[in-house]
């Protein structure tokens, strides 16, 4: 069962305010950019999500280098099947995820934070379905996701009725049928 705060991170991180964050000075230095500070400056809601390495950054660092910026210590802190260039490139190093956790949930301090995202990097279904919506709004920047329409509240109201009606029809049926069957039987 996930925890409650880790469900609500996931919501607000895929939320449309979700790229609410810089990328680090630490991947600004490594591309040779000035301002290698270690924290990530907040950005307005409306800012877009920048990657934090670009592929052809990434494909040039091997897997320890890889982890050691994203800013784990082994491979196991990070979800099985999740490659740590993906997460670089598409969601931000570990500092960056404290951060947007901490600016999303006011209430979070820095070692509730840095337990949750700890638990988010070990989450692999979320960091994949990050990762992938992350690259579909790169690939189409005006793509939005696509929801079901929610039913009218009238729509609601009959099915939700008519769910516990034929229940009701069903188990009075029910209990003819064994009433008539116990009467032919002479058991009863």
């Amino acid at each position: 069962m996930k925890s409650p705060a880790l469900l609500a991170a996931a919501t607000i991180l895929l939320s449309p305010c979700a790229d609410a964050f810089a990328p680090p000075a630490a991947a600004s230095a490594l591309a040779g950019g000035r301002g290698a500070s270690s924290t990530a400056a907040p950005r307005s809601a409306a800012a877009p999500l920048h990657a934090t390495l670009t592929a052809d950054e990434l494909a040039t660092m091997g897997k320890p280098e890889q982890l050691k910026l994203l800013g784990l210590e082994s491979e196991e802190k990070l979800a099985l099947g999740i490659d740590p260039d993906e997460v670089l490139e598409f969601i931000g190093t570990r500092e960056d995820l404290v951060a947007k956790f901490q600016a999303d949930i006011p209430k979070f301090s820095q070692s509730d934070a840095e337990a949750e995202v700890d638990k988010f990097l070990m989450d692999g279904e979320m960091l994949d379905l990050w990762i992938k919506f992350t690259q579909r709004k790169r690939e189409d920047p005006s793509w939005e996701p696509q929801y079901a329409p929610e039913p009218s509240p009238v729509v609601k109201v009959v099915n939700f009725v008519s769910q516990y009606a034929i229940w009701i029809v069903a188990g009075i049926l029910l209990k003819d049928v064994v009433t008539n069957v116990m009467q032919k039987t002479g058991s009863g």
